[in-house]
């Protein structure tokens, strides 16, 4: 009997309509239905992309939102990756000087915002046998600086903070979902093209990578592929560098 194609495997990418999450849209869609949630509206860049992408929006920060992203997804096929790339950055300035609002919001969108979609997913991975969570990081998440001494001394204590605990969480989940086939895993960039750094500053940074230059968002991107194929079965709780050098530990 005819029963039709196996419907591709599901990927979930948050932060999709641009940078980093732009690029591990268009890395999965090669093979995947690709489910892009972001705050703004990905359909522009969901077309560019073709029709296994699914422009979804809403808030990382809203459970209801989450849980609707991977309603969606399951509509699809199968949910086995997700790469939540979503996140918001803060100017850098000293302690004293960050108002507690913003400390609150940069550490709901990076941090409250992982873990609320990981929760959201993890019954569907349930559901489907088993798959693969990334959560991207940052190198300041390990060191608590943001961008190579280039902010006179100040840092982001509230973003660096904030991607420290999605280190963490990246560890939790991965010892507590090992059982089930679920891995979890980070990727923590360096500096990279398009993201936190202002155009006119990148020759700057640039000089103080060993490597010489910027990373670039499909390189992060590969990252991500690499760590949600049967490639990496064998690796959980793990948080890759990508960070041209600027960190090896």
């Amino acid at each position: 009997m005819n029963v039709g194609p196996t419907p591709l495997a599901v990927a979930l990418v948050t932060g999709a309509a641009s940078n980093i999450g732009l690029a591990v849209a268009k890395a999965f869609a090669i093979d995947h239905q690709v489910v892009m949630a972001d705050l703004q509206d990905s359909t522009p860049a969901a077309r560019r992309l073709g029709s296994r992408a699914v422009p979804v929006i809403g808030d990382v920060t809203d459970p209801g939102h989450c849980a609707a992203w991977v309603a969606q997804a399951e509509a699809l096929g199968p949910l086995r990756a997700l790469v939540h790339s979503a996140g918001v950055t803060a100017p850098a300035r000293p302690v004293e000087l960050i108002p507690y609002d913003e400390w609150e919001h940069v550490i709901r969108v990076n941090l409250t915002g992982s873990f609320a979609v990981a929760r959201a997913a993890i019954p569907a991975f349930r559901r489907s046998g088993g798959g693969s969570i990334v959560l991207i990081a940052s190198r300041a998440g390990k060191t608590g600086f943001s961008t190579l001494g280039i902010n006179d001394g100040a840092t982001k204590a509230h973003y660096a903070a904030s991607k420290a605990g999605v280190i963490s969480l990246t560890k939790s989940l991965a010892i507590e979902l090992a059982h089930e086939g679920i891995r979890v895993n980070g990727i923590a960039p360096g500096p990279i093209e398009g993201t936190m750094i202002p155009k006119d500053r990148w020759q700057e940074v640039a000089a103080r990578v060993p490597l010489g230059r910027l990373g670039r968002p499909e390189e992060i991107a590969a990252a991500a592929r690499f760590l949600c194929s049967g490639q990496a079965a064998f690796i959980t709780g793990h948080v890759l560098d990508v960070n041209g050098g600027t960190l090896m530990d």
